[in-house]
This record gives structure tokens, C-alpha cells and sequence, in this order.
């Protein structure tokens, strides 16, 4: 569940990342719905937690030999 959450959240962010900056400032108008994603996935980001701790979680749980719910 650790590694789903950090891969989905940093996924959505890299995807309307590079969309802001393929349309400019242009992705920041209300003519294009990419400002309203931004909001929602940096508010999940904050929500489920900093993708570190998701990554030192897995880390942990590999290191106690222990099976990741994927």
C-alpha cells in the first residue's frame, strides 16, 4: 500500500508537471483545467505524506525481510 500511494501521487505530479509546462503560463488560466489538478495532487501529496516517508517505509519492511502489499 506505501509503494502504490508514493508511485500514484509522484506519478499525477510529474504528468501535470510537464503538461503546466508544455501549455506556459497558459496552463495556469481557468481555460484549462490543469491549475484545479495541480491543487488536488499537491493536496494528496500533503494529505498521504511526503514520498520520503513512503520510500523509507518500503526500505524498512524490505530490509525486515517482510512481503509489500502491492
Amino acid at each position: 500500500m506505501f509503494y502504490d500511494q508514493g508511485f500514484a501521487t509522484e506519478l499525477a505530479w510529474d504528468v501535470i508537471d510537464k503538461a503546466m509546462q508544455a501549455f506556459g503560463a497558459m496552463g495556469m488560466t481557468k481555460e484549462l483545467p490543469l491549475h484545479l489538478m495541480a491543487s488536488h495532487v499537491r493536496l494528496m501529496r500533503i494529505y498521504e505524506g511526503p514520498s520520503e516517508v513512503h520510500r523509507m517505509l518500503i526500505a524498512r519492511h524490505a530490509m525486515q525481510g517482510k512481503q509489500i502489499e502491492l
